[in-house]
């Protein structure tokens, strides 16, 4: 039962020390963790709707807006209405939010690099295969339904 626990402690504190590490790395430009995050996102989807923003990155809308809106102030990106529906609003890259990609891209392949330099290329390799298979399955779990099938015991036996 330890080995659970410490799971989901392990998955927190990696977490929250990428955090750290981005934040701190990512001070010169005065970008938050969230921010960082959503220019990544950005970068790899230019032109991308806010909804699909958030249909990415599993965020509430409310959030995607106000990141938006401060990497909009700090001059990253910005917004350009959809042609045939002006109630949309595409986001898109400033010459000056391009212009920091590589720097961006380089903070996160640094960690991770730091992370995996004492395992084998075969380790690093189940790793992420492995987090991948978990984040598939994460994304695709009808939360609300899983929590409540879970027996006072708490393993889900059935298959959903």
């Amino acid at each position: 039962m330890d080995d659970y626990v410490n799971v989901g402690r392990w998955f927190s504190i990696l977490h929250r020390r990428s955090q750290l590490f981005v934040v701190e790395a990512c001070q010169k430009l005065h970008l938050t963790f969230s921010e960082y995050i959503m220019l990544i996102r950005i970068y790899d989807h230019e032109g991308a709707k806010q909804d699909e923003l958030a249909n990415m990155l599993y965020l509430d809308k409310a959030v995607v807006t106000r990141t938006v809106n401060l990497l909009q102030e700090k001059g990253f990106i910005y917004r350009e209405v959809d042609a045939a529906d002006r109630r949309i609003k595409h986001i898109y890259l400033t010459d000056f939010g391009r212009q920091q990609h590589q720097f961006l891209r380089n903070i996160i392949q640094g960690w991770v690099d730091y992370l995996v330099r004492d395992m084998n290329e075969e380790e690093v390799q189940t790793m992420f295969h492995g987090f991948n298979q978990l984040v598939q399955r994460a994304c695709h779990a009808d939360l609300v339904k899983l929590a409540r099938k879970l027996p006072s015991g708490g393993n889900v036996h059935e298959k959903l």
